[in-house]
């Protein structure tokens, strides 16, 4: 033993190896520890207008302090969007206070857009951050779309904008707003033409064609005839691309064609029900949005075993290879089973 001892390159004073992951969810528990309290200073004074404008002004966290935090959340969703849950709470614990302060929810929708658009690996979560902060703040809602549009006309990397876009308009609820920049940008990149142009457009038809079909049908029909018009004159992938979004479209966008508009109403009208409404944990605390956003999917997937009054035996198909025997057997032993 002493002799493996002595040949160790072990040290006992060397320093403590963590793994990268721990680290990281060390960082993460960290910001959440020092913002608990946030959230209860504003739910009890926010409102409060007997409070003296100092004990506000007291209440209130540096600005700089909590941009800087924002950023660092903008950095870890980056590199791990699998923290977006850890990180959901603390990133609006660390806005609440600005609600009804418009220049900074300015300079957070600005930091926001040019971090979607300069770094593709946030484009997804810094959509799902927009949908969580906008259903809670108005000026917020409305600053979002008009900046958008700003960096559409003067950010050079126009596909990247384009693309974050089509982001918000697939997990924002009003479409409207955001089909209009969509397909008007469509138009612009159709105009100038080009391999890269058309690749972004099928990039983002690929993700709100669907949706564009219902809300603004006649433009992409104008869309869809330039695209027709042009296959000749793109190359390469972008030609195969461009023919699988045609082909998608004329299959309904991978949707069943049996479902009508009537059909489409009616399970919205459910789905936005049950999200709206409020559901408690065992312990009475109120699930998040998401969480009652996944009871309503998880309802809807069920309806057709909700709906199915046959015998339940029946799903349990014998082996083709059975006789008859021994499939008569086979039943007779489930349903004994069962008792």
């Amino acid at each position: 033993m002493n002799e493996i001892v002595a040949k160790s390159s072990l040290k006992a004073d060397a320093p403590e190896w963590f793994p990268n992951n721990s680290i990281m969810t060390q960082r993460v528990d960290s910001l959440s520890n020092s913002l608990q309290n946030r959230l209860k200073i504003h739910k009890r004074h926010g409102n409060d207008s007997n409070h003296s404008q100092n004990h506000s002004a007291a209440a209130i966290p540096n600005i700089d302090d909590d941009i800087k935090r924002l950023k660092q959340i903008i950095t870890t969703l980056s590199r791990d969007p699998g923290q977006f849950d850890n990180l959901l709470d603390i990133f609006m614990e660390t806005l609440i206070p600005y609600f009804n302060d418009l220049m900074t929810l300015f300079t957070v929708a600005k930091i926001l857009v040019e971090e979607a658009i300069t770094d593709p690996n946030f484009r997804y979560s810094g959509a799902r951050l927009c949908f969580h902060l906008e259903q809670n703040c108005p000026e917020f809602r409305a600053e979002l779309p008009l900046r958008c549009e700003k960096h559409l006309l003067e950010n050079r990397n126009m596909h990247n904008v384009l693309l974050f876009i089509a982001e918000l308009y697939a997990q924002l609820p009003h479409v409207a707003v955001y089909g209009k920049l969509l397909v008007d940008s469509f138009k612009r990149l159709l105009s100038i033409g080009g391999n890269e142009n058309v690749k972004c457009i099928c990039q983002a038809l690929k993700l709100t064609g669907y949706s564009l079909e219902k809300s603004n049908k006649n433009d992409l029909d104008e869309v869809f005839e330039q695209l027709e018009n042009i296959k000749n004159a793109v190359g390469g992938n972008v030609t195969t691309l461009l023919n699988t979004v045609i082909n998608l479209r004329y299959s309904n966008w991978g949707h069943s064609g049996d479902s009508t508009d009537s059909e489409y109403e009616i399970d919205n009208h459910v789905y936005e029900g049950v999200t709206n409404t409020v559901f408690y944990q065992p312990d009475g605390n109120v699930l998040t949005n998401e969480e009652s956003e996944f009871i309503a999917s998880y309802m809807h997937s069920n309806e057709e075993y909700a709906s199915d009054n046959s015998d339940p035996d029946d799903l349990c198909d014998p082996e083709p290879e059975m006789d008859e025997e021994i499939q008569a057997a086979f039943k007779e032993f489930v349903k004994s089973s069962k008792h």
